[in-house]
């Protein structure tokens, strides 16, 4: 029997999803933080320019994570969907071996 055509390396996938969650977390623990700075804003121009940017990342940001969310998604999917065929090429192995 060959090399087969197709190989998936779960722990992988299963390191890539768990990263995704961790960096999930990351960006969902920086709105806890996005007050902790304006004090050294200082006033004016300057506080409100970094006001203005603060804003703007939370909304970027919120895309981000939706993304994060998805993908994260898309790997968890994938991997189950390989393990459920894995299990499924087995028990017809297994099968066929019998008879």
């Amino acid at each position: 029997m060959g090399d087969p055509d197709l190989t998936v390396d779960f722990e992988f996938l299963a390191d890539c999803e768990r990263k995704l969650g961790q960096l999930k977390k990351t960006f969902e623990d920086i709105e806890d933080r996005r007050d902790d700075m304006k004090e050294y804003w200082g006033s004016g121009a300057v506080a409100g320019a970094m006001e203005d940017f603060v804003d703007n990342w939370d909304d970027y940001r919120t895309r981000l994570i939706e993304s994060i969310t998805s993908v994260g998604g898309l790997v968890a999917g994938s991997k189950k969907s390989f393990e459920d065929l894995e299990q499924q090429l087995s028990k017809a192995n297994e099968k066929k071996q019998k008879k």
